[in-house]
């Protein structure tokens, strides 16, 4: 019998915490944001939980068609990428620091991509903080 995932002292499984990435992205600029949708992709794919938490000029990308106007020469626009980490699992979020200031930024519920989800900074904190504690990673881009 296999020892490997057991707790020698009692016999009992101990269960394995998952990595987390929290990814923080301030830019629409291509240079960060296909960097940091990639990350996010690849971090899925090897098992690790993942959080892409956009503020400041990222919040553009997260409105409905923003994603589409965003290119790398060479490479798919980024809404496919961005629709593609939603679907593998990655939560990618709104910064909502005020509702005054997403207003004038065009930015409301209804005016999201699908899958997505406002956060303020304290919410992304009290997951980003513990997982980092935990040998996860934050990144900012």
């Amino acid at each position: 019998m296999s020892t490997e995932g057991m707790d020698r002292s009692d016999g009992n499984e101990v269960e394995e915490e998952q990595q987390e990435v929290h990814i923080v992205l301030v830019s629409k600029e291509p240079s960060r944001a296909y960097p940091a949708l990639v990350l996010a992709l690849g971090s899925v794919a090897m098992g690790a939980k993942c959080k892409v938490y956009c503020t400041m000029d990222a919040l553009e990308i997260v409105k409905k068609g923003g994603a589409a106007k965003i290119t790398l020469p060479g490479a798919p626009p980024l809404e496919k990428y961005l629709k593609d980490a939603i679907a593998a699992g990655v939560k990618v979020t709104a910064c909502g620091p005020s509702k005054e200031m997403l207003i004038q930024m065009g930015i409301k519920k209804d005016t999201l991509e699908e899958g997505i989800e406002f956060e303020d900074v304290i919410g992304f904190l009290n997951e980003a903080l513990p997982a980092a504690k935990k040998g996860g990673m934050i990144v900012f881009l």
